[in-house]
């Protein structure tokens, strides 16, 4: 009899990420009611410690990661250990497949957005995490570029005509735009399958809010890569490595690129309200 194969969920349980946690578990809940008997699922909570415990695994696969800062390391990890990867969070890395859209062409969207809605200056708020800091000054520089005037972030006198980009975990974002007392319209990244989304739409009352959002939910990005493993491991318990990567691939419902990532995946600007009333996709 073919032993089940085991995988290593590493989720985010605790901490700012825990909500990307919950939407992975999700993801396996689900996971497991469609395809019983496709895998044993081992769920890590996404610590220090956490890659040297999967790689010590007898694993045929890991899923999960919420952190971009050591999302290249565990990647580079795994695939040294011939350990098939997948990241429906985070971009993709050599080896790995990933669900999410290119972050490379975020910066870029934010700032064509503030021109549509007829920025004549663009301001940048963020709360200090390495991952915003960077994609802050990545804004700046395509703000300059595109013409627009790189501002401070904006006081009570700034002009109608100066957008604000804030740029922070989502749950955080209207807090920080209120501060600034804003005038003209806010832009925020936001993702409707989070839990923590359900609190923008009360919180953004009286402000113009535009969501910047990937074109699938967490909750979709999830859902794909666990079904995609969950039905191949179903059909071909035994494979391993490489052999595995290709054919969790082959069975995904979301078409993936040879560089592992979905074709046409990207970013869009939703008016929040509208975008709040919406069902999860």
């Amino acid at each position: 009899m073919t032993r089940r194969p085991e995988v290593a969920v590493v989720a985010p349980l605790t901490g700012p990420r825990a909500a990307w946690g919950a939407v992975l578990l999700g993801g396996i809940e689900r996971a497991k009611a469609e395809h019983p008997a496709a895998a044993d699922w081992r769920v890590h909570d996404e610590t220090a410690g956490v890659v040297d415990d999967v790689v010590a695994g007898d694993y045929a696969a890991v899923v999960g990661h919420g952190d971009p800062a050591r999302g290249p390391m565990a990647a580079a990890a795994y695939r040294a250990a011939g350990l098939t990867c997948l990241l429906p969070f985070l971009p993709p890395e050599p080896g790995a497949l990933s669900w999410a859209p290119d972050e490379e062409s975020l910066a870029r969207l934010i700032v064509e957005g503030a021109a549509a809605l007829g920025a004549a200056s663009l301001s940048t708020l963020h709360d200090g995490g390495p991952q915003w800091t960077e994609l802050a000054l990545r804004v700046c520089e395509r703000a300059g570029a595109a013409g627009l005037v790189a501002a401070p972030p904006p006081s009570a006198s700034a002009g109608a005509g100066d957008v604000l980009a804030v740029l922070a975990p989502q749950e955080h974002c209207l807090r920080l735009a209120r501060a600034a007392a804003p005038r003209g319209p806010v832009l925020i990244p936001a993702d409707p399958g989070l839990g923590t989304f359900a609190s923008l739409g009360p919180a953004a009352a009286g402000l113009d809010v535009w969501a910047v959002h990937a074109h699938s939910c967490a909750v979709r990005r999830a859902d794909s890569a666990v079904t995609a493993l969950a039905r191949t491991l179903s059909a071909t318990p035994d494979l391993r490595g490489p052999a595995l990567t290709e054919a969790v691939r082959a069975n995904s419902g979301v078409l993936l690129t040879p560089r592992g990532v979905p074709l046409g995946e990207g970013w869009r600007i939703s008016r929040l309200h509208e975008l709040c009333g919406r069902p999860v996709p």
